[in-house]
């Protein structure tokens, strides 16, 4: 799996971005700022939640093969 050029570059872009968020400073953020950042978050993270559901997927199946 490691040789997929691609692949490695998604999963290290998608490290780089939450390595991003949590440096992410909010101190200064106003009210709105915060509301639309809030929404832009629960929005990945649904997103994020859709992956990881399926690659638990793609798991199970290559385990139940065996």
């Amino acid at each position: 799996m490691r040789s997929n050029g691609a692949f490695e570059e998604q999963v290290s872009a998608l490290e780089r971005a939450v390595a991003g968020l949590r440096g992410l400073d909010v101190s200064r953020a106003t009210e709105d700022e915060l509301v639309e950042l809030l929404e832009r978050l629960e929005s990945g993270a649904r997103m994020l939640a859709g992956v990881i559901s399926r690659v638990a997927y793609q798991l199970r199946q290559l385990r139940d093969a065996v």
